[in-house]
């Protein structure tokens, strides 16, 4: 139980750094919280282990980031794809 929470927070972690990097809303570069993506990180993480493919993963990241920051982020798609590379090697796939 220790250790599968300990992955967790790593995962959350790794892809909450991830989502700061793309920085969809444009929050980080303008000096916001590097935390701010932090729910979209624990809903993105659920998306991806329900094995949600790149294309569920676009249209998941596109709605969220729109309904919760008010702007539509660039390159969806193609941080989609590296976060379900990412997943995937994560969990070992």
């Amino acid at each position: 139980m220790r250790e599968e929470r300990r992955k967790l927070r790593d995962e959350h972690g790794q892809l909450l750094t991830l989502l700061n990097e793309w920085d969809p809303a444009g929050i980080v570069g303008a000096g916001e919280g590097r935390h701010r993506y932090s729910p979209l990180a624990d809903a993105l993480l659920d998306v991806l282990g329900d094995g949600g493919s790149e294309e569920e993963v676009t249209t998941f990241l596109e709605r969220e980031v729109a309904g919760q920051f008010g702007r539509k982020p660039a390159d969806a798609s193609r941080f989609a794809t590296k976060v379900v590379a990412w997943s995937r090697m994560a969990s070992g796939e």
